[in-house]
């Protein structure tokens, strides 16, 4: 039995079942129906298509990929039978994320929840420039991700606990376990270790241990990738309402961002 199989289809599984809020959607939808007409988007990181997919059904033309086949399979049964969706598997640190885009979607909190080989900070800013180079001049990039004013207080924990739990289609039941975490004022880097218990239709148990890894940018540094790649910001967005980030900001908050390719 392919162990690794079955535990990225019970994640695939369970996190769909978790994650399926609607808010952050609604959200995008209101600021892409101000354009007054469809447009060509690129999602990156789609995931299931908890977001690419509502974004076809509105009329727009999209293009989404990620690296997680399991996932893509759910997005691939959510997008039956529209002819507007096209979605593939990739790398987005690695791959070429095309050209002439009117918008690019970093959404889901992506920047801060990025799996790859490349050093942390340097994939978060190799994400926002790649965005850059798939607009076309006047595009729009749609970043949103969760912005800290003290990652300390958020990050530092020695409390033991599970963000989901549930079962699959396969019969596998299962939670994740989380055991704190700590967070360097300094590298700005949030590390913490877990695992994801599983046991499977047969009985057996299966225990897969998890390290967690995370760079949490500053807002003057995310300002300066936008910056940097040649993207201004036309609009920010506090909490998926029309009140602005405030600069410095204050409080944790989900930060949305609409910025221009110059």
């Amino acid at each position: 039995m392919d162990r690794e199989f079955i535990a990225r289809h019970w994640y695939a599984s369970v996190y769909e079942q978790f994650e399926n809020y609607t808010h952050d959607v609604e959200f995008l939808l209101k600021i892409l129906k101000a354009l007054d007409s469809p447009q060509n988007i690129l999602e990156v990181a789609c995931g299931g298509g908890r977001i690419c997919v509502p974004l076809a059904k509105a009329g727009h033309t999209v293009t989404g990929f990620d690296a997680d086949q399991h996932m893509l399979l759910r997005c691939y049964r959510r997008m039956h039978g529209l002819h507007n969706i096209r979605c593939y598997r990739a790398d987005a640190t690695m791959a070429d994320w095309g050209k002439g885009f009117d918008v690019v979607v970093l959404a889901g909190n992506v920047l801060i929840n990025i799996e790859s080989g490349m050093e942390y900070e340097k994939a978060q800013e190799t994400f926002i420039l790649k965005a850059a180079r798939a607009l076309k001049p006047g595009g729009h990039l749609f970043l949103d991700f969760d912005l800290h004013s003290d990652p300390g207080r958020f990050f530092n924990s020695l409390k033991e606990s599970s963000y989901f739990s549930g079962s699959d289609d396969l019969g596998t039941t299962g939670r994740t376990v989380g055991y704190g975490g700590s967070y360097d004022p300094e590298t700005r880097i949030a590390a913490g270790t877990g695992h994801i218990e599983l046991t499977m239709n047969t009985g057996e148990r299966l225990i897969i241990p998890e390290r967690r890894y995370k760079h949490i940018p500053t807002q003057a540094q995310v300002y300066g990738w936008l910056n940097d790649a040649g993207l201004t910001i036309e609009r920010t967005y506090r909490n998926y309402t029309d009140e602005s980030v405030p600069e410095p900001v204050d409080a944790y908050c989900r930060a949305s961002i609409w910025a221009r390719k110059v």
